[in-house]
């Protein structure tokens, strides 16, 4: 029996696009609601008769964007009801869905929750105005405590929501404060991002021009050390480089990516993957990003897909690692000799090295990053890319 499966769903809108956003959004005059939910359940009929996915269950559902709940809880509820009329869902499925805290969105958290969403994760980021405005944010600090109150009054038991750190001119006394709000709400999970400057963004453009500067590492470090020694006391365990949670509160969707487990996309610019029989090797494909060209190719087509890739061994490897490598359990050595045939410091020699400098550390059969080596993590993962 093939194992359980995560779908993602990409709602591509936003009421306004932040500085610092790589992500595929789009700010428009009106948003066609209507016909993208068309779209999306035109999406989901084509996969539920595709045999790669039919009669496979699904252990969680995410909707991204964008901003999903620029979308109404109807229109939610649409979707879920074709996709449990599609898939078996796993009796504890886990149905994520991001919102912004500003009035409008909460206003809707208790029609998403009868929509069937269970767990709701509000893009806080900061709860001080010099932060939100910086960060191009549209709502308020008042607004975002508010809306933490009525995603409890909602009825919503897990939810998580987000912090970013190392902002420019950040102190760490503004950060401790920050957390010491997100402790006051004592959120199930909570995810601490370090603000960076991505290609192609308004903040990328000013940091080029030189009119922005990243923190010193030593100031990006003492931050992200605030934020674990802030968290674990207040029951929040780190479990991957920027997420913490509560026992039994891992986002299980994002877990499956970082266990390279399959994960069906639908919308505009979402990718799936899907490993082949033999669980080595597998495939990876990703949808057309603008969303009426999605939208207009689904109509003519069935399907919006524009990239394919064959993921070989040695990048499914590669990628074993890397993703793995960001849980704090680390990667079971067993799973990996299992999946490729020989244990990850043959391939990879410089594990070796990477344990004499206490970056990386072997125990209970599971490799892991040190603590001094999740500070320097993504000097070791270019090495699996």
């Amino acid at each position: 029996m093939a194992a359980p499966f995560s779908l993602y769903v990409h709602i591509p809108y936003c009421v306004s696009k932040c500085p610092y956003c790589d992500f595929n959004s789009h700010v428009v005059p009106q948003i066609p609601e209507a016909q993208y939910t068309d779209a999306l359940v035109r999406e989901l009929e084509h996969y539920g008769s595709a045999g790669d996915w039919r009669g496979r269950e699904l252990q969680s559902i995410f909707f991204g964007g964008g901003t999903p709940s620029t979308f109404k809880p109807t229109s939610i509820g649409r979707i879920l009801a074709w996709v449990a009329a599609t898939f078996p869902l796993d009796a504890a499925c886990e149905i994520t869905m991001e919102a912004n805290p500003g009035s409008v969105d909460a206003a809707n958290f208790a029609g998403y929750r009868d929509a069937g969403v269970n767990r709701i994760s509000v893009g806080v980021q900061s709860f001080q105005e010099r932060l939100l405005k910086f960060l191009g944010r549209v709502h308020s600090a008042d607004e975002a405590k508010t809306a933490l109150h009525v995603v409890r009054q909602s009825g919503f038991e897990n939810f998580s929501f987000d912090v970013i750190f190392a902002n420019p001119g950040q102190t760490l006394n503004e950060l401790a404060a920050d957390l010491d709000t997100a402790l006051g709400f004592q959120p199930p999970h909570l995810s601490a991002y370090n603000l960076t400057f991505e290609e192609g963004t308004p903040f990328h453009h000013e940091y080029r021009a030189g009119r922005m500067q990243n923190l010193s590492e030593d100031e990006e470090i003492a931050m992200a050390e605030l934020i674990e020694n802030k968290l674990a006391p207040g029951g929040l365990v780190r479990y991957e480089i920027s997420n913490y949670a509560r026992p039994g509160h891992h986002s299980r969707h994002n877990v499956n990516y970082w266990k390279s487990g399959d994960y069906l996309g639908l919308g505009a610019g979402a990718h799936s993957y899907l490993r082949s029989s033999d669980a080595v090797t597998g495939q990876r494909w990703s949808n057309e990003k603008n969303p009426g060209k999605y939208m207009a190719q689904l109509n003519d087509t069935g399907t919006a897909v524009v990239d394919w890739e064959a993921i070989d061994r040695d990048k499914a490897m590669g990628e074993f690692m890397f993703l793995g490598l960001r849980l704090t359990e680390g990667i079971s050595v067993a799973e990996f000799c299992r999946r490729f045939g020989e244990p990850p410091a043959r391939v990879y020699p410089k594990i070796g090295l990477w344990t004499n400098e206490g970056l990386l550390e072997e125990s209970s059969g599971f490799l892991r990053l040190t603590a001094k080596g999740l500070l320097l993590a993504n000097s070791i993962f270019v090495h699996f890319m």
